[in-house]
């Protein structure tokens, strides 16, 4: 049986496993503490296998603000753009058994919805910039990575990535309030030290992925070179290493016009429990979609978004704390906008 019928056998329980498992997720976080609730909008830090998935130069620009109506409340912003190189043309697994003549049934087999572009050896290459604030902390940083993407069948590609980056860190203490300042030795520590670090960071990736699923596991800080400032206690706050996982599924129905794409992330750290965060989302007619994000113990979310033009997206995203936090906060609010640059076939978006 093939990998195609295999898929469409198991779409329903698929959908259903992870719909229930959605309901038991917990917040992510990555490398500069990553928090954006759009997630899927912006990959690169997740995985940097997933550079050049697109049929397009794929670049996009967002901003958080955390905790709205709360002081010295986090914000995020992130800018990223990623694009694929051809190595061949040709598709190795072309379906030979079609006559040459009957060009409209091989034509529908070789775009197939989209995925065709992606059956040919390729490079991958992307860069982001991110930038947050929580509170006195600044970190910034700037990426670059590359893929490697292959066929492993007609329908099934491998990718493999890596990424290098610059990132520096640095503290404030000056707005800080604390109980007992002149007998805090932390307190007087920050306020002595030079509150500043810098690091080379390396991160790892992979990802299987077809035209109804893909399943990614990267690890973040696989490697780094610190560059430490003269505060001890601020050079010991350093990112630990960090492994996710990634699954999401698509169940096309292109006739009735729906998208519905499940999503979830799985992070671990050895200085906290295992977190989960899970999505669902539905696109129609390749023009507007909508979706619902759920964090146990942190937060409910909504997303939704529609197309300006044929390659300008705008997507807006709210979260609202189910923790007491909510008593001071009016939820999280974020906006990402997004360009298909060098789209010439109007090519649908894979991963949103």
């Amino acid at each position: 049986m093939s990998l195609t019928l295999l898929s469409k056998k198991y779409i329903s329980y698929a959908g259903l496993v992870i719909s229930l498992l959605v309901i038991n997720a917990r917040p992510i976080f990555a490398q500069l503490d990553y928090r954006m609730t759009q997630f899927y909008q912006n990959p690169l830090p997740v995985n940097p296998a997933f550079s050049g998935i697109e049929d397009f130069v794929d670049v996009k620009v967002g901003y958080k603000m955390q905790w709205a109506g709360f002081d010295n409340s986090p914000t995020y912003l992130i800018g990223s753009a990623n694009l694929a190189f051809k190595i061949s043309p040709n598709n190795d697994y072309k379906h030979k058994g079609i006559r040459l003549f009957e060009t409209e049934a091989y034509n529908s087999i070789e775009n197939d919805d989209g995925f065709g572009f992606r059956k040919s050896k390729r490079h991958g290459a992307g860069i982001y910039v991110m930038q947050n604030s929580d509170g006195g902390f600044q970190n910034t940083g700037a990426f670059l990575n590359y893929a490697y993407h292959i066929n492993l069948t007609n329908q099934l590609v491998w990718s493999v990535g890596a990424g290098v980056g610059y990132e520096f860190n640095k503290f404030d203490p000056s707005g800080v309030s604390v109980l007992y300042p002149d007998t805090d030795p932390i307190y007087q520590a920050y306020l002595q030290g030079d509150n500043q670090k810098s690091s080379v960071d390396f991160n790892l990736g992979t990802v299987i992925y077809h035209k109804q699923f893909f399943l990614g596991y990267s690890v973040l800080n696989s490697a780094k070179l610190l560059f430490e400032g003269s505060n001890t206690e601020f050079n010991n706050l350093a990112n630990p290493l960090t492994h996710n996982i990634q699954f999401g599924f698509h169940y096309r129905k292109w006739r009735y016009g729906y998208l519905i794409s499940p999503l979830l992330i799985f992070n671990m750290r050895r200085d906290q429990p295992i977190e989960v965060i899970g999505a669902l989302r539905v696109r129609y007619h390749d023009k507007v979609w909508g979706g619902i994000q759920y964090t146990l113990l942190g937060g409910v979310g909504f997303s939704a978004g529609f197309y300006l033009t044929h390659n300008v997206s705008l997507n807006y995203g709210y979260e609202f704390p189910t923790s007491k936090i909510n008593r001071v906060s009016a939820g999280s609010h974020e906006v990402v906008l997004g360009f298909k640059l060098n789209n010439k076939n109007y090519s649908r978006a894979y991963l949103y």
